[in-house]
C-alpha cells in the first residue's frame, strides 16, 4: 500500500523501528535522518553487500524486529519477492519502504511503501531517499542531505535544483564549496566499495546518537581514508585493462573489467562521461556475483521494465540527469545476461538512446 507524507510520519512518530539501510552514502544518510527524527530506540541493520539476501539475513531481521514496532527498509531497491520476505521475517509488524528508484512492490499484508519517483522522476525531484525523507518528515540536517543528493549523483548534483536548494540553505557556494560535500561522499563510498562491514555496519548509530559532526567524523577516520586510497588505485588500473567492444554502429559501449573492490558502478559513471552521447555498459564479477551497469541513456525504465519481463532483476533510476540501470545475477549467468541486455536495448534503442 502506497503511503503519503502525513501517514508515513505518523508511523514513524509513533514507534520503535528496525531501519534496514542501503550500504552507500544516501543509505546510512537517510537511517540517521529517520533517527534523529525519530529519537532514541532505533536499531539499524545494513543487508550483505547483494540485492538477492539469503535465507540468513531474513533471520537476523526476524530476531532484531521482535522488539521493534516496524521495519523500514530506506533506498534498498530490490525485487518484489525481497520485500516479501522481509514482511514474512517481520511476522506481523508494518514493513515500510522509503526509496526513489524505479520500483515493483508485492501485494502482502502489512507492506507499506513511500516512493514519490516509483514510475521515474523526469524533473529530478527526487535525487536521494534522504530527500524523500526530509521532505516528507521536514526535519533534517541539511548537511547530511547534500552529503546523500552528492553520492547518488556526483558532479551532476551541480545542476540539481535540490542539492543546489540543501547548499543554499547552508549559507554554502555550489560551485565553490561542494568540495567538502564530495570528500565526505567519497569516503563514504570508499568504505562501501571496500566493503568495510565493521565501518558501515556502526556508521548511521555514531551518527545519529554519537554528538559529533557527521563530515567531520566521516574525514577523520583513517580505515576510510586508506580504503578510499586502494579503491581508487583499483579503478584507474580497471578502466585502462578493461575490454573494450561497441554495439548499434558504436552508439553503445561495452567494457568488461576486473577489479578488486566494489568499483563497476563507479566506472560506469566515469565512462559514461568519457562517451557522451553515448550509451555505455559495463560488466564485471564482484565477490563472485556478476554486476551489469548501463548508463548514458535517454530514458532508462524503459529497459527497466524489458529486462524484468525477461525474468531479469533490474533495478535504477529513471531521473533528470541519472538515468542508471543496474543487474545482480549468479557468475554463470553474466555472460548472457550482457548478451540479453544488449539485444533489449537494440530492440528499444529508438526509446532509449541519445543519439
Amino acid at each position: 500500500m502506497s503511503l503519503n507524507r502525513n501517514s508515513l510520519a505518523a508511523l514513524l512518530a509513533g514507534g520503535e523501528p528496525l531501519v534496514i539501510h542501503h550500504w552507500d552514502a544516501d543509505g546510512v544518510t537517510s537511517a540517521v535522518t529517520i533517527a534523529q527524527f525519530v529519537g532514541r530506540g532505533v536499531s539499524f541493520l545494513v543487508p550483505p553487500f547483494t540485492y538477492r539476501p539469503k535465507a540468513d539475513f531474513m533471520n537476523v531481521v526476524a530476531g532484531l524486529s521482535a522488539d521493534k514496532d516496524l521495519v523500514l527498509v530506506v533506498d534498498y531497491n530490490v525485487q518484489p519477492e525481497v520485500y516479501a520476505s522481509i514482511v514474512a521475517a517481520a511476522a506481523g509488524k508494518p514493513v515500510v519502504v522509503i526509496d526513489h528508484h524505479v520500483s515493483a512492490y508485492p501485494r502482502v499484508a502489512n507492506f507499506y511503501y513511500y516512493n514519490p519517483a516509483a514510475e521515474g522522476d523526469p524533473m529530478g525531484l527526487w535525487p536521494s531517499a534522504a530527500h524523500v525523507i526530509a521532505d516528507a518528515l521536514g526535519f533534517y540536517d541539511p548537511m547530511l542531505i547534500a552529503v546523500s543528493i552528492y553520492g547518488d549523483l556526483w558532479e551532476e548534483a551541480l545542476n540539481n535544483r535540490v542539492y543546489r536548494a540543501y547548499m543554499n540553505e547552508l549559507g554554502l557556494d555550489v560551485e565553490r564549496d561542494s568540495g567538502l560535500i564530495r570528500e565526505c561522499a567519497m569516503q563514504l563510498w570508499a568504505s562501501e566499495a571496500a566493503r568495510l562491514t565493521d565501518v558501515i555496519g556502526g556508521l548511521a548509530y555514531s551518527l545519529a546518537y554519537g554528538g559529533v559532526d557527521p563530515c567531520q567524523a566521516i574525514l577523520s577516520d583513517p580505515r576510510m581514508t586508506n580504503a578510499r586510497e586502494a579503491v581508487e588505485a583499483d579503478m584507474r588500473r580497471a578502466i585502462n585493462d578493461a575490454e573494450r567492444g561497441e554495439a548499434l554502429g558504436g552508439r553503445v559501449m561495452i567494457y568488461g573489467i576486473k577489479a578488486s573492490y566494489r568499483v563497476t558502478g563507479m566506472i560506469a559513471r566515469q565512462l559514461a562521461r568519457q562517451n557522451p552521447g553515448k550509451a555505455v555498459v559495463v560488466y564485471s564479477l564482484e565477490g563472485g556475483v556478476g554486476k551489469v551497469y548501463v548508463r548514458g541513456l535517454r530514458d532508462s525504465r524503459p529497459l527497466i521494465e524489458r529486462l524484468r519481463s525477461k525474468g531479469l532483476s533490474a533495478g535504477g533510476k529513471s531521473q533528470l540527469g541519472n538515468n542508471v540501470i543496474s543487474l545482480e545475477v549468479p557468475q554463470e549467468s553474466l555472460d548472457v545476461t550482457v548478451k540479453e541486455v544488449i539485444r533489449s536495448m537494440e530492440e528499444l534503442a529508438g526509446s532509449i538512446l541519445l543519439a
